[in-house]
């Protein structure tokens, strides 16, 4: 979950990175980081250097936003049907918000924006949040093309996949081949990220 005040606008942001990606002749209609590292979908033709300054300039971008986040996992080994990984992640985000409950409320709306990939997540979020917050939350249909924020969730997921991914000493090719070393990967981007988790 990425986390943005609306009151404090990413317009001047939003406007400079569309600058700086069509400055290195970024082609691709939106940034989705998996695909930019393993070069695939809209990034199959891109060389390892033009994805990386692609990379690097989004990168930059999302250290400069006002915006914080946190991340849930479910290891689906651990559990033995769908049911039991709906419970899990539903209990992981609604201690959350519950933790977290008096910095979402000092908002005067709760506005939640997800692309219905996951019907599970869709009714997760849609469930947990209209509980806490009833009328106050609004949930919103949106797609990775039409919101910076999504893909800058998007980023952040691929981040946090890769760490566990280096942590367990199992990185994909393609992280290894882009990222070079889990050094690297932690110093050059982890880190910088991670500074906004809440």
């Amino acid at each position: 979950m990425v986390f943005h005040n609306q009151d404090s606008s990413i317009s001047s942001e939003i406007a400079f990175l569309d600058k700086r990606l069509t400055d290195i002749q970024c082609e691709a209609p939106f940034i989705h980081t998996a695909p930019l590292i393993r070069q695939d979908e809209h990034f199959a033709d891109v060389s390892g250097y033009e994805r990386k300054r692609i990379f690097r300039v989004f990168a930059r971008f999302i250290e400069q936003l006002p915006v914080s986040y946190t991340t849930f996992i479910v290891e689906k080994s651990f559990y033995d049907n769908a049911e039991q990984i709906e419970k899990a992640l539903e209990h992981q985000i609604q201690s959350f918000i519950l933790e977290k409950l008096e910095y979402f409320q000092g908002f005067e709306k709760i506005v939640v924006y997800y692309d219905c990939g996951q019907a599970l997540i869709s009714r997760i979020l849609r469930d947990t949040f209209g509980r806490i917050f009833g009328s106050r939350m609004d949930f919103r249909t949106a797609y990775q093309k039409d919101y910076k924020l999504l893909q800058v969730a998007d980023y952040i997921c691929t981040l946090e996949q890769s760490r566990i991914r280096w942590d367990n000493g199992n990185p994909t090719k393609s992280e290894q081949v882009f990222f070079l070393s889990r050094q690297k990967f932690l110093q050059n981007y982890y880190k910088k990220i991670s500074r906004k988790h809440i």
